[in-house]
């Protein structure tokens, strides 16, 4: 009896075990689609939340037309889509920034942005590197988080 009860415990503590694993690798990333991404921006450096038309067509009226014109989209169903902008400092050219993940945590929205910098010296111009992203719409506050 005593056997069955030691081999019952360890069986259970083997299962919460398992059922805890299983919960940490729950993959909470919510997908995102680039509207652009290059080196051209006008405007000051900034993590931008845009939740509304109205505030897109403000955003985009610092933006060169050539740059506008690169989008993969212009009109944004902001029922269902909000917009992640990061826009970077000045850089020497072949800087580039990459949001590389957006994850979904029960009380916020982490965005990883990942700076790229050339190795070696860079060139002699400067560029002021953007991404912009649209993910499904969420009232939780969105946090950045930056790596090099």
């Amino acid at each position: 009896m005593v056997a069955l009860k030691k081999t019952i415990v360890i069986f259970l503590k083997i299962t919460v075990i398992l059922l805890m694993l299983a919960g940490c690798s729950k993959d909470n990333r919510l997908p995102f689609t680039t509207i652009g991404k290059g080196n051209n921006c006008d405007g000051p450096k900034q993590d931008k939340i845009i939740n509304s038309q109205e505030e897109w067509e403000e955003f985009l009226m610092v933006w060169p037309k050539s740059e506008i014109d690169r989008f993969s989209e212009k009109e944004i169903d902001f029922s269902r889509y909000q917009i992640i902008a990061v826009i970077d400092n000045w850089r020497g050219g072949g800087c580039s920034i990459n949001i590389t993940r957006v994850i979904d945590y029960s009380d916020k929205i982490v965005v990883t942005v990942r700076v790229n910098a050339p190795k070696g010296p860079a060139p002699d111009v400067l560029t002021r590197p953007y991404h912009i992203v649209r993910i499904p719409v969420s009232a939780k506050s969105i946090e950045f988080i930056y790596i090099n």
